[in-house]
């Protein structure tokens, strides 16, 4: 649902948002959590190659989206501001899998609660968020608006990444 909500929102810079800066920093989450998960050299190497290509994507976005936002309105920044924090939520509850446990007739807050104690799950969160929140922060949305953004991620849990290499430094280091 959040990629048909992406695609269909008709303003180029939501999708770019949406595309480049979540789903992709979702990317980067998902392939780096199996780089660290798996030991063999192949598959690191694939995923290493892969990541690198999905950053670009990602340092796109950021210079795309940096200039623009500049001259948005209030209202504007917080719209994107909102879409992203949602966007973010969607994709962090998306791994606890609930319509599955649904489906197959499982109590879903259990599942839900079990899914939560698992450090796997922590290491992706970290991941995940870890992409994110330095975008959001480098597009100028963590604190526009009063802080609207630095005050979700916070209550999330997650303002701690804000800091930590943007996609772009990465490009650079790499």
């Amino acid at each position: 649902m959040l990629l048909d909500d992406i695609i269909a929102d008709s303003r180029w810079d939501m999708t770019y948002l949406g595309m480049q800066i979540m789903v992709e920093g979702l990317a980067l989450a998902a392939f780096g959590f199996i780089t660290q998960m798996t030991t063999e050299p192949l598959l690191k190497a694939l995923l290493r190659n892969v990541m690198a290509d999905e950053a670009r994507h990602v340092a796109f976005g950021v210079l795309s989206l940096q200039e623009f936002y500049a001259q948005l309105s209030a209202a504007e920044i917080r719209e994107r501001q909102e879409f992203a924090f949602e966007a973010a939520v969607r994709m962090r509850d998306r791994f606890l899998q609930q319509e599955v446990w649904e489906r197959m007739g499982v109590d879903v807050r259990e599942a839900t609660q079990f899914l939560l104690q698992t450090p796997e799950r922590d290491i992706f969160q970290s991941m995940l968020f870890s992409k994110i929140v330095p975008n959001c922060r480098k597009l100028g949305l963590l604190d526009a608006a009063d802080g609207w953004l630095r005050q979700r991620f916070t209550e999330l849990g997650v303002i701690q990444f804000e800091h930590w290499e943007d996609t772009a430094e990465e490009l650079a280091v790499a």
